[in-house]
Formats: C-alpha cells, sequence, structure tokens
C-alpha cells in the first residue's frame, strides 16, 4: 500500500484559504453581491475558525504520534 503524503501546516493553511474562498462564493451568491475577500475571511473566521483549526490540529497531532 503506497504511503501517504505527511500533513503539514502549510497544508492545513491551504485548507483554510480554500474554505473561505469557497465561503466568499457560496455567501456572495446567497446574497446576490460580491461580499468581497476581507468580509468573507472576517466571518468565515469568526464563524468557522475555531472549529476547522481544532479538527486540523487533531489530525496533526495524530498524524505525529503515529510516526
Amino acid at each position: 500500500m503506497p504511503s501517504r503524503r505527511r500533513l503539514t501546516r502549510m497544508d492545513i493553511l491551504r485548507r483554510e484559504i480554500e474554505a473561505i474562498q469557497i465561503y466568499r462564493w457560496e455567501e456572495s451568491e446567497r446574497l446576490g453581491r460580491d461580499i468581497g475577500r476581507n468580509a468573507a475571511a472576517q466571518q468565515w473566521i469568526r464563524k468557522n475558525a475555531k472549529a476547522f483549526r481544532e479538527y486540523w490540529e487533531k489530525r496533526l497531532k495524530e498524524q505525529e504520534e503515529d510516526s
């Protein structure tokens, strides 16, 4: 079985940026106007960042323990 590439903090940052971009698109579609990058980031951070980071930090810690 091929080994999976190790998860890095940079991978988590990329996923967070992607999640913010998706949030911006969804909210802009819902409101019928572009909410902008800064507003999307601020809203996403307020609504989602804590759970997102806890989830990925747990995955990263599990990976380190398995090493």
